[in-house]
């Protein structure tokens, strides 16, 4: 039976509010998309104007299969904890100025994608900042998407095995822009930590930056795999 992705975005006059993908078999279209279609029309973020759904083949001969990272927990009390956290974790990758990642994580928000960062310079690579890096075409190998408390976790390690596969990509750093969930993450080193209050309760805040190390020559590269690769994650 043919594989397909099913990729959902929702927008408010133009400004994003949610997106999603499964990739499923042909038999689990009807009901994938009805579920994406749901989850953009009761959002917290705000009722849409607008919800694309879009239903495309997989090339299976392209697809990899990953196994999830490792998972662990640190306790951080405040947002002033959480930047303690992230900041100490990225100094010990050689990340030259981790309190400039922390900076673009609270002040960048909105963008639809990723920003990916050089771990050196502190510069953002991406070929459109409004946009950001969108990594797409993956999802976790397992059919159950799990309990509503659990979908936050499942996307984003899904996400951040893809994302930290990559030679170049030594870390990911991420705060949801959902209000009502504070707690983000750091994925490094084969590790996937979740850190609580990384953000104030109600805050729409919330990005992800990559930390690219390698050469400019292969950052383009490094886009492509991110967006256009297709990966399921095994072990969720």
């Amino acid at each position: 039976m043919t594989t397909y992705s099913v990729k959902m975005r929702a927008s408010a006059a133009g400004r994003h509010i949610s997106g999603a993908e499964r990739i499923v078999t042909g038999g689990a279209v009807p009901d994938c998309v009805t579920a994406l279609t749901r989850r953009a029309l009761e959002h917290p973020k705000g009722e849409p104007d607008e919800v694309t759904v879009t239903v495309r083949a997989v090339d299976e001969s392209r697809m990899e299969v990953l196994p999830v990272l490792a998972t662990r927990n640190v306790d951080a009390g405040s947002p002033a904890e959480a930047r303690a956290f992230i900041v100490d974790g990225l100094r010990r990758l050689g990340v030259r100025n981790p309190a400039r990642i922390w900076e673009l994580l609270t002040t960048v928000t909105g963008l639809r994608g990723a920003m990916l960062v050089d771990a050196t310079s502190g510069v953002r690579l991406e070929p459109d900042p409004a946009r950001g890096v969108r990594v797409s075409n993956l999802d976790h190998a397992s059919a159950d998407t799990g309990s509503p408390g659990k979908l936050h976790y499942r996307e984003a390690i899904a996400l951040a095995t893809k994302v930290t596969a990559h030679p170049h990509i030594i870390a990911e750093v991420c705060i949801s822009d959902d209000p009502d969930y504070t707690t983000g993450y750091l994925a490094c080193e084969g590790t996937y930590t979740r850190v609580p209050a990384m953000k104030e309760p109600g805050s729409p805040v919330g990005t992800r930056v990559f930390l690219y190390d390698g050469p400019a020559s292969e950052v383009a590269a490094c886009v492509d795999w991110l967006e256009n690769r297709v990966v399921l994650v095994e072990g969720l």
